[in-house]
């Protein structure tokens, strides 16, 4: 017998949605004031989209809130914020690429609505009214629902991280590199190893007994679709992945070709790739096809002769490439002076360095006899305070756009004037 008092007791939680509510997108907004907060209430309510969760803005929560609410479609108010395109930029390196981002500003200038139409943002003028504001957000949902799979959606910043020479701490770098973007900086990152024969980067990632995968018969065909592209990956933690292919009948670059296939079909679902170009891997490294396909590319040396040259030779050829007429991509070139070594062990110093290339060492890491001990106890450099692991995660904030902080004094000695 049907129970009517057992059915009114039910929590709301339990019912069915009522008739007429739509399911739709999930969104989220960050607001400043509460003129934009309810307008944007109400526009959702409206136009019969699902009202968006709310929350006062605040940089640094933005990732982890979006993350917690599985949202699809972001309304974030920047009105009167001091820099928008700098606030922009600085988003965009911790959203997941999946996810739809509308900017509400005051900046009426055409080079940032260009500049956030390439980060993949939707830009909308304030003040708007209310009907323009609701085929607006109708026109982002509706290109989110068709955009859901991997076509217009923005794509993975891919920084490559390049060793001049063998053993001058490219590896160890992606590694920590990974760590920050993943736990500091709260990004979703994939970490690629080039090396197919064989590399310690799965041991600086602390994952054990993990063999490279080796490609199947299907596989080798060139028969990847996204889904197997996805089963290539191990998965280190909620927001970082290992891809490490490894050799069986095959040459090195063709399985650097199934690697790049592989990335091109993951690269939509994460915020950054890392690729570990250590002067180990088993092919040539062309600076042609690393300036194609890299946003930034970090070049790591040690303070010696022969690597001093070998990566005066490297930038040569650089500028070369950037100075043909047909190539038109951006890529940032961030050098990374390693002095993983004792003082008394280095044929060159950092201003003889810096005259032969003509260029300025952007981070110098410094030689610290803690860090074999961090390495054994599986501890990450940049999780402690020490002077290399403030390096690292300056060299971070360089390639994610964010201002490094200048170093506190603690003390004073400057005399004032009066006396």
């Amino acid at each position: 017998m049907l129970d009517f008092g057992d059915l009114l007791k039910k929590e709301s939680k339990d019912s069915e949605p009522a008739i007429g509510s739509q399911r739709g997108v999930k969104s989220l907004q960050f607001f400043r004031t509460e003129d934009v907060r309810s307008l944007v209430e109400e526009t959702f309510r409206f136009d019969g989209h699902l009202v968006p969760v709310s929350y006062p803005y605040k940089f640094k929560d933005i990732p982890t809130l979006v993350e917690e609410n599985n949202s699809q479609l972001v309304v974030i108010d920047l009105v009167g914020c001091p820099d928008t395109l700098k606030e922009c930029k600085q988003l965009s390196a911790r959203l997941p690429a999946y996810l739809s981002v509308i900017i509400l500003g005051d900046v009426d200038a055409i080079s940032v609505i260009r500049e956030l139409k390439s980060l993949g943002f939707y830009y909308l003028y304030w003040p708007v009214d209310k009907i323009e504001l609701a085929e607006f957000v109708d026109a982002v949902v509706t290109r989110h629902i068709e955009a859901n799979s991997l076509h217009g959606r923005r794509r993975a910043k891919r920084i490559g991280v390049i060793g001049l020479r063998g053993g001058v701490g490219a590896t160890l770098l992606t590694a920590e590199l990974s760590w920050i973007l993943s736990n500091d900086k709260q990004t979703s990152c994939l970490v690629v190893d080039h090396n197919y024969l064989s590399s310690n980067l799965d041991i600086f990632l602390g994952i054990k007994n993990r063999e490279k995968r080796r490609l199947n018969d299907t596989e080798t065909g060139g028969e990847i679709d996204p889904t197997s592209a996805k089963n290539l990956v191990t998965r280190v933690s909620n927001r970082l992945d290992y891809l490490a292919l490894g050799l069986s009948d095959e040459r090195s670059a063709d399985l650097d070709e199934m690697t790049e296939l592989v990335i091109d079909y993951l690269a939509p679902d994460t915020n950054f790739i890392l690729d570990d170009y250590s002067a180990s891997v088993g092919f040539d490294i062309q600076p042609k096809v690393l300036l194609k396909t890299l946003d930034v590319a970090v070049l790591v040396m040690e303070p010696t002769i022969s690597c001093l040259r070998e990566t005066a030779a490297m930038l040569s050829k650089m500028k070369k490439l950037f100075e043909e007429p047909d190539y038109k991509r951006t890529v940032r070139i961030i050098l990374v002076l390693n002095n993983h070594r004792a003082s008394r062990f280095n044929s060159v110093t950092q201003a003889e360095v810096e005259k032969y290339l003509d260029v300025p060492v952007d981070i110098v890491l410094p030689y610290e006899i803690t860090v074999e001990e961090a390495l054994l106890n599986g501890t990450y450099l940049s999780s402690g305070k020490s002077k290399i692991g403030t390096q690292i995660k300056n060299l971070c904030s360089r390639i994610i756009g964010e201002e490094i902080a200048p170093k506190r004094k603690l003390f004073s000695f400057a005399r004032s004037s009066s006396e």
